[in-house]
């Protein structure tokens, strides 16, 4: 694994991270690919408009947690698979959501740098 694309890929999925707990469709939307495919742990696919607007209107991100990232290199497109935690709001309740999951992304090599072009979230269910 070339050690330049794991940090960049790492600093990435802290910056997306940070985006959505900050309600940041602007950089949010700078990391996404135009084409995104985000599979929600419901099933739910929304491509990268109605991601974002989801996150804009339907839900505040209190807290969101990573474990270890198990980064994959191929070339111009780069695998995430790894744990996730995060606590959300939906908008208009009092109410919030923890979530437990595992999580594969791709990443594509772009001209300006990487992109996430696939999310795919899987609830882990609780034994």
């Amino acid at each position: 694994m070339n050690q330049s694309i794991q940090k960049a890929i790492e600093e990435l999925e802290k910056r997306r991270v940070a985006a959505l707990i900050a309600a940041d469709t602007d950089t949010l939307g700078e990391l996404l690919t135009e084409d995104l495919v985000h599979v929600h742990g419901t099933g739910q696919i929304d491509g990268k408009a109605a991601y974002l607007d989801g996150v804009k209107s339907k839900y505040r991100f209190l807290e969101i947690e990573r474990g270890d990232l198990h980064i994959r290199d191929y070339g111009h497109v780069v695998v995430v698979v790894g744990s996730l935690a995060q606590t959300v709001n939906p908008v208009g309740t009092d109410s919030q959501i923890s979530v437990s999951a595992i999580v594969t992304q791709t990443w594509v090599r772009v001209d300006d740098g990487w992109k996430q072009s696939t999310c795919h979230t899987g609830f882990l269910a609780k034994i």
